[in-house]
C-alpha cells in the first residue's frame, strides 16, 4: 500500500511539473507573438473549473497595454449570452422555445411554420436581412429592430428554407430574439440582460457597447458599415477573458440556469436529410461524445476576435480573445490548445504579400456560386469581392497564385483550378467540397 502512495504521489508531481511546463512555454510563445505584433489580447485556461492559466498581452489600437481587466468586443459570442436570456424565460414559463415566431410578430406570419428554438440553433430558413436593407433602407439612418421587422413585413423577402430543413448561420434573426426578451418581460434587452446574467455570474468589466457613455458619438454618421450599430442580440457586447470564464462557472453551477434546460442548448437539431447539424444555441458542438463534449462560442470581427470553449463534462475552459492580430486568430488559438494539452505545436508565421500576374487576375474575374451572386472584380492591379446586396466590396490580397486572404481576417481563401487550369470554383483554402463554383451564364 505504501509503495502504491508513493507511485500515485509520483505521478502527481510528474503531471503538475508537465502542466507547469506547458503553461511557461505557452507563456514565452505568446510573448514572442506580442512582441512581434501577432497577438494583442488575453488567454485563460480553466481546468477542474479553476483558472489554471490566465495572462494578457500587447496593446489596445489605441496603444494602452492590455491588462486582464481590458473589456474586448466579443463579437458573435454575445450571441450565447442572447440564448441564455431566451432559455431564462423558457425555464420561467414566460415563453416557450417552440413558441411560433408569428406569435411575436404576426407580421412576419408568410414565415410559416418559424419557431424560437430554429432561430436559435440556425435552421430558421429566414433570409439574412442585411441584403433588403442595404437595398432598401436610408444608408444615413440608423436602423432598430422595430424598422427591419416593418421593412420585412412589406418587402416579404423570399425565405431560404423550410424551417428545420437546413443550417444557415444567421446574425438579423438573433437581433430578434433579443427583441422578444423586450417583448415578453416589458424591459429593455440590455437591462434584462444586465440583472438577470452579467450581475449574478459576477461579471464586473461587461457591458453593452450601446450603453458605453460616448457610443453614439463615436460612432459618428450612419453609413453602410454601421446601419445595424444600435441593434443588440448578434454581437455588441465587450467582455473579458475572466468575466467569461465567470459566465461558466454560473451556468455549470446552475447560479443563472437548471442544467437540464442548459442541455437542450448542446443539442444540434436532426436536419431534413437526417444528418445532425452543429449549431446548439449560441454556439457549435465542436466534440459532441459524452464525457468530452466541447462547445464553442466563436466571435469574428474586422477589429477583435473571440473563442470561448467551454469543456462541459470536464469543467474546463479555454478561452483567447483577440483586440488586435485578429487576422491570426485561428493560428493562434490551435497554438495555445496544443501547448496546453501538451502536443506538438507551430508558431504562426507572419502573412506575405505576393505579387500576382494581370493575366491570372483577369483570369479569376468573373461571378461564382448560385446565381453568381460572389463577384470578383479588380481595380488598378488590387482584386476585390462583393456578395449581391452588399454595396461595398472588400479587398483579397494574394499570398500565392491561387491563395488570398482578407488583411483583418484569419481565414484563407483559394481560387479552384480543374486539371487543365481553368477556374472552377472560390471559397474556403483547401475546402474544395464548400467552394462556391464559377458562374456560368
Amino acid at each position: 500500500m505504501k509503495y502504491l502512495l508513493i507511485s500515485v504521489l509520483s505521478f502527481v508531481l510528474v503531471f503538475q511539473l508537465s502542466a507547469q511546463q506547458n503553461f511557461k512555454t505557452l507563456d514565452s510563445a505568446l510573448t514572442i507573438l506580442s512582441s512581434e505584433e501577432m497577438f494583442h489580447g488575453q488567454v485563460l485556461i480553466a481546468e477542474n473549473g479553476k483558472v489554471a492559466f490566465s495572462k494578457s498581452y500587447g496593446k489596445t489600437s489605441s496603444g494602452s497595454p492590455i491588462l486582464d481587466n481590458t473589456p474586448i468586443d466579443i463579437q458573435s459570442v454575445a450571441k450565447g449570452i442572447t440564448a441564455l436570456s431566451i432559455l431564462q424565460l423558457h425555464e420561467k414559463g414566460k415563453l416557450n422555445i417552440n413558441d411560433p415566431l408569428s406569435k411575436y410578430y404576426p407580421s412576419l406570419v408568410f414565415y410559416e411554420g418559424v419557431k424560437v428554438r430554429h432561430i436559435l440553433n440556425h435552421t430558421s430558413g429566414l433570409p439574412r436581412f442585411f441584403e433588403v436593407v442595404f437595398a432598401n433602407w436610408p444608408h444615413d439612418k440608423f436602423l432598430s429592430t422595430k424598422e427591419m421587422v416593418e421593412l420585412v413585413a412589406r418587402l416579404k423577402p423570399g425565405a431560404q428554407s423550410r424551417p428545420g430543413e437546413h443550417e444557415a448561420y444567421n446574425q438579423t434573426a438573433y437581433m430578434l430574439l433579443a427583441d422578444i426578451v423586450e417583448k415578453v418581460t416589458g424591459t429593455s434587452f440590455t437591462a434584462f440582460v444586465r440583472g438577470n446574467i452579467f450581475k449574478p455570474a459576477g461579471m464586473t468589466q461587461t457591458y453593452f457597447n450601446v450603453e458605453k457613455p460616448g457610443f453614439k458619438a463615436e460612432l459618428g454618421e450612419a453609413n453602410l458599415d454601421n446601419l445595424f450599430a444600435l441593434m443588440v442580440g448578434d454581437g455588441g457586447i465587450k467582455s473579458t477573458a475572466e468575466d467569461l470564464f465567470r459566465l461558466d462557472r454560473a451556468i455549470s453551477e446552475g447560479i443563472l440556469i437548471s442544467p437540464i434546460v442548459m442541455n437542450q442548448a448542446y443539442k444540434p437539431a436532426e436536419l431534413a436529410d437526417g444528418k445532425e447539424g452543429r449549431y446548439g444555441f449560441g454556439g457549435s458542438l465542436v466534440e459532441k461524445e459524452m464525457g468530452k463534449r466541447q462547445f464553442q462560442h466563436i466571435g469574428q470581427g474586422t477589429s477583435s476576435n473571440a473563442v470561448f470553449t467551454r469543456f462541459i463534462d470536464t469543467n474546463a475552459d479555454l478561452i483567447v480573445l483577440h483586440e488586435q492580430s485578429v487576422q491570426y486568430a485561428q493560428p493562434v488559438y490551435m497554438l495555445v490548445k496544443n501547448i496546453w494539452e501538451g502536443k506538438p505545436f507551430e508558431m504562426p508565421k507572419k502573412r506575405v504579400v505576393h505579387k500576382i500576374s494581370d493575366e491570372l487576375i483577369a483570369k479569376y474575374v468573373g461571378d461564382y456560386g448560385d446565381n453568381g451572386f460572389m463577384h470578383i472584380t479588380t481595380e488598378e492591379g488590387r482584386i476585390y469581392i462583393q456578395p449581391d446586396g452588399n454595396p461595398s466590396k472588400m479587398e483579397i490580397i494574394p499570398s500565392s497564385d491561387t491563395t488570398f486572404y482578407f488583411e483583418d481576417q484569419d481565414m484563407n481563401w483559394e481560387i479552384y483550378l480543374d486539371d487543365a487550369g481553368n477556374v472552377i470554383g472560390f471559397g474556403p483554402a483547401g475546402q474544395r467540397e464548400h467552394m462556391m463554383k464559377r458562374w456560368k451564364k
